[in-house]
């Protein structure tokens, strides 16, 4: 009788083990969407599932800052947060006033990335969690940048 509980108990170990590894192999092979930013000379990587870009508008000298959320592979521009009404400014949003000074517009647009053309006039960053990006301290004036939002193995959060 009592072989025959130690062979049980080494074999419920062994699927245990088994168990275990398949999940591991599992979870080590499951992507996750991260948000690459692609400059000239090198990509930055991070998981979040929103982030803002803020720059100061070149004629009126006021801070605008896009929200945008990650769905999958796509990049959608939820909101846009801006001083006042002029050149650039969306026509198609839900306005909503917060008393803050500012016009808060609601986008909803799908992207299947982002380009940017980075200067030091307009001091563009990009927010994410509370971390920042200064991109116009990272480029050349007028240099391009790209955000996409790509499905890369989870252990890339290991790397931030």
């Amino acid at each position: 009788m009592r072989k025959s509980t130690l062979t049980n108990s080494k074999s419920k170990r062994r699927s245990t083990v088994l168990l275990v590894l398949l999940l591991l192999l599992i979870i080590a092979f499951f992507p996750l969407n991260f948000v690459n930013i692609i400059l000239p000379n090198e990509t930055i990587v991070f998981y979040e599932e929103n982030f803002d870009i803020e720059w100061v508008h070149s004629v009126e000298k006021e801070t605008w800052i896009e929200t945008y959320e990650v769905k999958g592979n796509k990049l959608i521009l939820t909101s846009t947060t801006f001083k006042t009404y002029g050149a650039g400014v969306p026509s198609d949003g839900v306005v909503e006033d917060r008393g803050d000074g500012f016009v808060h517009m609601t986008i909803n647009r799908e992207m299947d990335d982002i380009l940017l053309v980075v200067s030091d006039l307009v001091e563009m960053t990009v927010h994410y969690g509370n971390k920042e990006i200064p991109l116009y301290k990272m480029v050349d004036d007028y240099e391009e940048v790209q955000i996409e939002s790509k499905q890369l193995p989870w252990w890339n959060i290991l790397k931030e």
